[in-house]
């Protein structure tokens, strides 16, 4: 933990534990083996080519005591087995289902959930080993992940009922009427932050629609790009699952000619860390609702 906050202080505080009692703890350790692993002479302080080494061993030890642990569960009865499940926006319409059908199946199952708004951070969570399945959108960013494909979604644009370009579309009874984005280049649109792994794409769908946009504000969900929209203010991409009700009748949905805006939902995996039996039952309930 030290090594990850890179301070005594703030790993002391996530720990629970006295900040004296940590740096004492690893004072003792560093004696035992007879080298410093941390450099206290930086800000933050770092770890020295030592620590590196004993830290990478030490991950590797953990990792194969929980994959006994894992192989042990399953062996003796995985029903019982845990999960540490970490889920984003994106698993919003399917992982309250999952969860459901999955405790019916498993009630005594040990599962922890970890909601989280960036996938970006998602993928750093599965990669450190804080959850074993996050919910993400392809590509990843990152290597050694494994996924399973849960379903593919398209991003729509939304703007006001009131607009009028919503006004001059007649009602439709099936699918969604068609705009190009370059008959917006006046709005002012509702983007997500550009810590937010969807905003370099759309970045470049506003490159190639030649015009860059008016940016009113900057979300990290869709509830909140949505809502401003439904009160009458500019344009957003949003996905119909993430609409709430009572903002449906204050929206008018459009389709983009955009390949990029087609939104493949995978349940992620780390390929180097054996999956217990329960995990694999969950993954084969949520691709199977």
């Amino acid at each position: 933990m030290v090594a990850k906050l890179k301070s005594f202080t703030k790993a002391a505080q996530k720990l629970k534990i006295a900040q004296p009692s940590l740096s004492q703890s690893i004072n003792i350790l560093e004696k035992q083996i007879g080298v410093p692993l941390f450099d206290r002479s930086t800000t933050p302080i770092s770890l020295t080519h030592a620590g590196e080494i004993y830290l990478s061993k030490a991950n590797a030890i953990i990792e194969l005591y929980n994959d006994l642990n894992v192989q042990m569960r399953d062996v003796t009865g995985f029903e019982n087995g845990k999960l540490r499940l970490g889920f984003s926006q994106t698993g919003y319409h399917f992982i309250p289902d999952a969860l459901s059908k999955f405790y019916k199946k498993f009630p005594n199952a040990d599962i922890k959930v970890s909601q989280v708004f960036s996938t970006l951070k998602l993928e750093k969570m599965l990669l450190d080993g804080d959850v074993d399945i996050a919910t993400l959108i392809l590509p990843l960013h990152s290597e050694g992940l494994s996924y399973k494909v849960i379903k593919e979604e398209q991003a729509l644009l939304a703007l006001p009922i009131s607009h009028p370009l919503a006004q001059k579309v007649k009602k439709r009874i099936k699918g969604y009427p068609m705009i190009s984005l370059r008959d917006l280049k006046n709005e002012k649109f509702i983007l997500p932050k550009d810590t937010q792994r969807s905003r370099p794409i759309y970045d470049k769908i506003f490159k190639e629609a030649g015009f860059e946009p008016n940016i009113f504000c900057e979300t990290e969900t869709f509830d909140i790009a949505n809502s401003i929209v439904a009160s009458g203010i500019g344009a957003c991409f949003t996905v119909p699952q993430f609409i709430k009700e009572d903002k449906q009748d204050k929206l008018l949905l459009f389709s983009i000619d955009e390949p990029l805006l087609t939104r493949t939902v995978v349940l992620a995996y780390r390929e180097d860390k054996r999956l217990s039996k329960i995990a694999h039952e969950f993954l084969s309930i949520a691709k199977n609702l």
